[in-house]
């Protein structure tokens, strides 16, 4: 009995331990960079570790330099073909308002200061609309920049009869 009581009381091989801590540690730690990266556990098995910084959303000054400079060439040509667009064919219109002025201002906002009132009837150069809808006095319409008397502003687009 004696042999048999000895047999139940062997201990586990020591390896059998070492691997199931090594694999509980690995679990871990893969877990643990998965949070770190922000990356879902199965990303990080897909891409590797040597590519984990990759897969995040960081990106370097260099990188967000070059794109910010792409970003600018495409707005600095669009200036260029608006600047040509507003000086070959400018749209005329009247003004048409129902007192003797037309308040022509700064900014396209009600707020804004005054910048020339424009006598009814008179002819204004219309460079372009506001991309924005809004509402005057309960009517929809949009702000309007236009050119006259060599000056530059805006006035509410309603108020403008386009001729050309």
């Amino acid at each position: 009995m004696t042999k048999f009581a000895y047999k139940n009381n062997r201990k586990k091989p020591p390896y059998k331990s070492i691997l199931s801590y090594f694999f509980f540690g690995l679990m871990f730690t893969w877990l643990l960079v998965s949070i770190y990266f922000e990356v879902s556990p199965i990303d990080i098995l897909k891409k590797g570790v040597v590519s984990i910084g990759s897969v995040g959303t960081t990106k370097t000054i260099e990188s967000l330099e070059l794109e910010l400079l792409k970003k600018d060439s495409i707005i600095i040509a669009l200036e260029k073909q608006l600047n040509l667009s507003n000086t070959d064919g400018l749209k005329k219109a009247i003004v048409k308002v129902s007192s003797s002025t037309l308040n022509m201002r700064d900014k396209p906002s009600l707020a804004s200061d005054i910048v020339i009132q424009i006598p009814v009837e008179s002819e204004v150069d219309i460079l372009f609309y506001d991309t924005e809808t809004y509402y005057l006095e309960g009517k929809q319409g949009k702000w309007c920049k236009i050119k006259y008397a060599g000056q530059e502003g805006w006035v509410w687009g309603n108020f403008l009869l386009v001729t050309q």
